[in-house]
């Protein structure tokens, strides 16, 4: 009869340990955020062109108060640019780096039209920004940049930056991309840290 008294308050005693078990590992577990085009963070996932891109820093524009950002992603050796505009409607673009020596036209530093590749752009928007880096370790908080934003056909786009040095700006960098649907990358948490440093 003490046999058939003590079971049922071990079985009791068995889920309540079992439930303060799981409290307790929920507690511990982190909370991972869903990602947004406006929250990832470095080793995240950026999933493109059949292609898994780490996030390997986080830049943070600024022009007078106009915010947007640019992550840069890398695929072993391969690298783009995913820049995040919100305006009057989302704006995201897929850039890749190439180089200055393929523009024609540049006699002035934003001029209103530039060829690259055979390609004609159009200077759309010019101006300044300061530039903040998430993962950078030193100089996070980099120089003035200035910019100039252009249009081509079928959807092109061309990216100019000219890093200030000092007094006088430095030489042109070129990004070539196009814009793409803000719905189009799948987004996946990563661990918060660095793949490739």
């Amino acid at each position: 009869m003490a046999v058939w008294f003590l079971l049922p308050l071990l079985l009791l005693a068995a889920v309540a340990l079992l439930l303060l078990r799981r409290l307790r590992l929920r507690r511990q577990a982190p909370k991972l955020l869903g990602r947004t085009l406006f929250n990832l963070t470095i080793g995240d996932i950026v999933q493109y062109d059949g292609r898994d891109w780490v996030v390997e820093d986080r830049l943070l524009y600024d022009d007078a108060g106009f915010q947007w950002l640019e992550y840069l992603l890398r695929d072993g050796n391969d690298g783009r640019w995913l820049s995040v505009c919100e305006d009057d409607w989302l704006e995201v673009s897929w850039l890749e780096d190439a180089p200055a020596s393929e523009l024609e036209g540049l006699t002035a530093d934003f001029p209103d039209h530039l060829r690259c590749r055979g390609q004609l752009y159009h200077l759309k928007e010019r101006g300044r920004a300061s530039v903040s880096a998430a993962a950078r370790v030193m100089n996070r908080r980099l120089q003035g940049c200035r910019f100039g934003d252009y249009e081509g056909a079928d959807g092109r786009l061309l990216s100019l930056e000219r890093w200030e040095e000092g007094d006088a700006p430095g030489p042109p960098e070129l990004s070539l991309g196009r814009r793409i649907d803000p719905a189009a990358p799948v987004l996946l948490p990563g661990d918060g840290r660095s793949v490739y440093r």
